[in-house]
């Protein structure tokens, strides 16, 4: 398998166009999280994404690749060269918002968490200062074809309604037991959503709302590695108007006959699902 990776890799940075009409311009956000470890997966979501799109739904948009920390001198000057239109983020900019916006006399677990788990990165990275919708992919996604729910959370977007997009798990994974959600977060959660794929308008996100629920969870119930995942799913479940994505479509960690067959819409390859997408998946793209 790591041999595979290495050949998704080399591919993904030398042979790899994505020829598409998003723009630093475009209205809505797509953002990444990536590093040197990670940027071959986030090329190719970015790559699916964009490939059954029409060059008129593609000018909606703009895509953004945060980096982790990670990102070298070198990647980066691939990907200016051979993606000049996927805006990347630097690490030390990040950083510099986070301490003008998230201040850690105010924030001081939010700062904590960004630093101790990168997952929280998801959830604070593309929302600093920001407004509008706005979408974050894993990097570990490959688009089967049109992904007409996302697509449809966009026109509802146009139209004023406040509106939230999102995919759903295989199983609950919050960290957390109900009775435990339930006496911070009375109504519960409803949905096992996956923080893998969500849109929002980041004018949604409420930092200090996060900070408080982040205090409240961890000091009556320890920490948990889903906790990222829980608080994005209170959030997106908040919009009157949220988007549930078909768990047949929206497949998160598909099987062997799925990937074979490319059934559904997006698959997200997570856990025992990581050896299709390195070893099947990523060259079905290039080939289909």
């Amino acid at each position: 398998m790591l041999a595979a990776e290495a050949e998704m890799k080399k591919y993904a940075l030398e042979a790899l166009t994505i020829k598409s009409n998003f723009h630093p311009a475009g209205e809505f956000k797509i953002n990444l999280l990536t590093g040197d470890r990670f940027i071959h997966q986030s090329l190719f979501c970015v790559y699916s994404f964009f490939k059954f799109l029409t060059p008129e739904e593609s000018a909606q948009f703009s895509v953004n690749f945060y980096s982790d920390g990670t990102l070298s001198d070198e990647v980066v000057s691939v990907l200016k060269a051979r993606f000049p239109q996927i805006q990347l983020v630097s690490y030390s900019d990040t950083k510099d918002a986070l301490r003008k916006y998230l201040p850690e006399t105010l924030f001081p677990r939010l700062n904590q968490k960004v630093a101790a788990i990168p997952l929280f990165k998801k959830l604070i990275y593309p929302h600093l200062n920001q407004s509008g919708g706005s979408a974050f992919f894993d990097s570990d996604m490959l688009f089967l074809k049109k992904p007409v729910a996302f697509l449809n959370w966009i026109e509802q977007f146009k139209t004023g309604k406040i509106t939230a997009f999102c995919i759903l798990d295989v199983h609950r994974s919050y960290g957390y037991s109900e009775e435990s959600i339930r006496k911070i977060w009375p109504g519960g959660i409803i949905h096992n959503i996956n923080s893998g794929m969500y849109g929002i308008d980041s004018r949604q996100i409420d930092f200090g709302a996060i900070e408080n629920l982040v205090v409240d969870f961890e000091d009556k119930f320890g920490s948990q590695y889903y906790l990222e995942q829980m608080i994005t799913a209170m959030i997106l479940e908040k919009s009157p108007d949220l988007i549930v994505a078909s768990p047949h479509e929206y497949i998160v960690m598909p099987g062997p006959e799925q990937v074979r067959a490319q059934t559904g819409t997006l698959h997200h390859y997570v856990n025992e699902s990581k050896a299709f997408y390195f070893l099947e998946s990523w060259r079905l793209q290039i080939t289909a």
